[in-house]
């Protein structure tokens, strides 16, 4: 086991058991604490109670959806610093787009290669709140584009 995480919490948010199960299980191994969430609800309670480093977020989940939780996570004094990064098998140009405008850091389309996860999660991580904006904005201006 590595320890490049080591002292970092990520909340995975997914409805997906296996999804969950997957993402967890290659995130612990790299040395990060995880906590879960199954729905958009959850998600939010889950962020305001263990105040986690960085936020893996489904898009399509019950209750709230993942760009609602999004809107609540960065209308919350609490939360509206930690780095989302969403996760979906939505990956049309509007979903995207959107999701970036409201405040997510990155874009990761469902499958994806778990070390290409765990490459974007550290590198979230690594950056300060200006490197996440500009990397925010560089996806933005990528999307769309063959």
């Amino acid at each position: 086991m590595t320890t490049k995480g080591q002292g970092y919490r990520v909340l995975i948010a997914d409805d997906e058991p296996e999804v969950v199960d997957l993402v967890r299980m290659m995130l612990e191994w790299e040395g990060y604490r995880v906590v879960e969430a199954t729905n958009g609800t959850e998600a939010v309670q889950r962020a305001r109670q263990d105040k986690p480093d960085l936020i893996l977020l489904d898009v399509r989940m019950p209750k709230m959806t993942g760009l609602s939780a999004l809107d609540s996570l960065a209308a919350d004094p609490t939360t509206c610093t930690i780095p989302v990064i969403m996760l979906s098998v939505v990956t049309t140009y509007p979903e995207v787009r959107e999701a970036l405008q409201r405040g997510a850091v990155a874009y990761l389309s469902k499958p994806f290669e778990m070390r290409e996860m765990v490459h974007l999660v550290e590198r979230v991580l690594a950056i300060d709140a200006a490197g996440r904006e500009r990397l925010r904005q560089k996806a933005l201006e990528s999307i769309g584009r063959p």
